[in-house]
């Protein structure tokens, strides 16, 4: 039933409206976001009571495509209003498909395959290191756990220390997202992610049963426990819904990490499942995994609170949209590579997963590859990776040697001047 319209207040509006006293208003609807404490100013400059500003804003930015966006999650009264920032955000994320270089490089479908998957690394490793309190910005730390990482997703190896097994853990969970969350998701499967992150600890897939400070965050002390169930089953409504007016899916999925945040129904690990559940349920509305390799840490530095919402939702847009621009970035650079490498040995008459062999082993002649780190690196079958490190042998570009139960490709010593030579010139 719609509200009955005070005929005084109508007429003040049409005539503030016909002076021209709310040409402003209108323009800095469309460019900055005001929160409805910021229209108590504007009441003495237009005669107009401070309610009727907001509605009349509210209709503008409907009318213009710019929803405001209200919602109760559990106690928290959540605002969000898609200003042109906001939409500018949004439009570039969208926008970036029809502009990026990814499927239009040239490169084989595995190279860029290969682009995306350093991205994630790059992001798990950031988040292991964060998790354990590291400085992520210290390069010999970055690298000794991204080194970790990537032995133990290629290569079966253990990781190294607490921070690469969390970056472990977090790479591949991010790998079989779309088959570890129905669309919608559903309270089990909030559970289940929680429960690969956290291993054999007893609090695996399990809800807090005690209020405290979860994960340590004073600024997030989370719902009571007993609220804990009926928060996540209407988180999972939420994101099975369809809204009218409509919600962006970016910004529904930004909401779903924000609302796991909020309510802390782990005692541990709740900023990295809100992460995983936002990333798998933007993975089924049709975008595609990129790492998001913030070094500022930028998701987990914004705080958890009621109100409005807006500047931290579009700060997150901007991550993502960053993220975009570095795989833009690694994938120009695969491309010079690839180009060069191609150039060294695409006249050996091999393909170019052999050539980029080749081109490691006589950069370092000391590598040592295996069937099964060829085979994870670029997701081949086993055999296609077995054929491709064998016809080498057979050209007698590397030679293969025994450990343990499994076969290791080094380049052949009668090789290494010759190809050496074939890379330098």
């Amino acid at each position: 039933m719609t509200e009955d319209i005070d005929r005084d207040i109508a007429m003040r509006v049409i005539e503030a409206f016909e002076s021209g006293r709310l040409d402003y208003l209108f323009a800095e609807t469309n460019i900055q976001y005001f929160d409805r404490a910021d229209f108590e100013g504007m009441r003495f400059g237009t005669g107009l009571p401070r309610d009727s500003i907001w509605r009349l804003l509210a209709s503008v930015r409907r009318a213009t495509g710019l929803v405001v966006f209200e919602s109760a999650w559990g106690d928290a009264q959540v605002r969000v209003s898609l200003t042109a920032q906001l939409l500018k955000a949004l439009s570039e994320i969208d926008t970036w498909p029809r502009r990026s270089l990814f499927g239009r490089s040239g490169l084989p479908a595995d190279e860029e395959g290969i682009v995306r998957d350093r991205l994630l690394v790059e992001e798990a490793t950031l988040i292991g290191l964060f998790k354990t309190g590291a400085d992520p910005t210290a390069s010999a730390a970055l690298e000794e756990v991204r080194s970790s990482v990537i032995a133990s997703v290629y290569d079966g190896i253990p990781p190294a220390d607490e921070a690469s097994s969390i970056a472990t853990r977090f790479y591949e969970i991010s790998r079989e997202l779309p088959h570890l969350l129905n669309d919608p998701p559903t309270p089990d499967d909030i559970r289940g992610i929680h429960a690969r992150l956290r291993g054999d600890a007893p609090d695996a897939g399990r809800f807090r049963t005690a209020a405290g400070d979860p994960d340590g965050l004073r600024s997030a002390p989370g719902v009571a426990p007993e609220r804990i169930e009926r928060e996540m089953d209407m988180l999972c409504a939420y994101a099975g819904s369809t809204d009218v007016p409509f919600i962006h899916p970016l910004i529904k999925s930004i909401a779903i990490a924000w609302w796991i945040r909020y309510v802390q129904p782990f005692d541990e690990y709740n900023y990295l499942v809100g992460r995983l559940v936002s990333l798998g349920w933007i993975v089924h509305q049709g975008y595609t995994l990129l790492g998001i390799a913030d070094p500022h840490y930028r998701f987990k530095s914004a705080t958890v609170a009621s109100g409005d919402q807006t500047a931290k939702f579009i700060r997150h847009l901007e991550v993502i949209r960053d993220a975009a621009s570095l795989g833009e970035e690694r994938l120009e650079e695969r491309v010079e590579r690839y180009a060069i490498v191609m150039g060294r040995f695409g006249h050996l008459d091999i393909n170019h997963r052999q050539a980029f062999i080749l081109d490691r082993a006589t950069q370092r002649p000391d590598t040592e590859f295996t069937i099964k780190h060829h085979a994870r690196t670029r997701q081949l079958s086993y055999e296609t990776a077995r054929q491709d490190l064998l016809r080498l042998v057979e050209m007698g570009y590397l030679e293969q040697s025994k450990r343990g139960r499994a076969f290791v490709f080094t380049l052949a010593h009668s090789m290494v001047d010759q190809l050496g030579r074939d890379a330098r010139g």
